[in-house]
């Protein structure tokens, strides 16, 4: 049976409770996309996917991969047209820890210069690799959104230009998390 709320700040909640289940998955989805991006800034919505997973306020970088990997967790995030969503699967006795690493990471990220060198680097290789130099060629992303539609949000390139990338600044960084990362911008789901 599937449990839908909103708490007062907004966040929607959906629970699918399956005590028969010995894993649990939660996973968090934010209200923020490639259409989301503002001029001047393609791939910001993929950067911050990046940037998430660098450390928060409470943890040190990599402690999120420490803590869900040393449970038997697996987890990932990804961006999409309208959307980007962060995920975990671990062992049902986990979903406290599971609740407090995707609380603590939306609170309050790590956001430092250190990390958006960092992640810049990181997503223009991973552009370079899965986009512009795929083997064997490969879906047009980056070609196709100018030729089929005209207005920003959906025609331009959501991995993003890198120069754009390279000219983001901490202050960018912020303003796209207050902006688009408030608790009634996302939704929490465990199952």
């Amino acid at each position: 049976m599937l449990h839908r709320t909103t708490l007062p700040n907004g966040l929607r909640v959906l629970l699918v409770p399956d005590p028969a289940t010995p894993v649990v998955g939660v996973a968090v989805h934010v209200d923020v996309g490639f259409r989301s991006e503002p001029q001047g800034r393609t791939g910001f919505a993929h950067l911050f996917e990046h940037l998430m997973f660098q450390g928060s306020e409470s943890l040190e970088k990599l402690a999120h991969f420490r803590h869900v990997q040393s449970s038997g967790g697996v987890f990932n995030g990804s961006t999409h047209q309208d959307y980007t969503d962060y995920f975990e699967v671990l062992p049902a006795a986990a979903l406290e820890r599971a609740l407090f690493l995707e609380a603590d990471r939306l609170r309050a990220p790590l956001l430092t210069a250190e990390n958006l060198r960092n992640q810049v680097d990181v997503v223009k290789e991973e552009i370079r690799l899965n986009v512009l130099n795929r083997p064997y060629g490969g879906f047009p992303w980056i070609l196709l959104p100018p030729v089929l539609y005209d207005t920003f949000p959906n025609a331009h390139n959501g991995y993003g230009d890198f120069s754009e990338l390279e000219q983001a600044s901490l202050d960018d960084a912020a303003a796209f998390f207050d902006t688009y990362y408030a608790p009634g911008n996302a939704q929490v789901t465990v199952a």
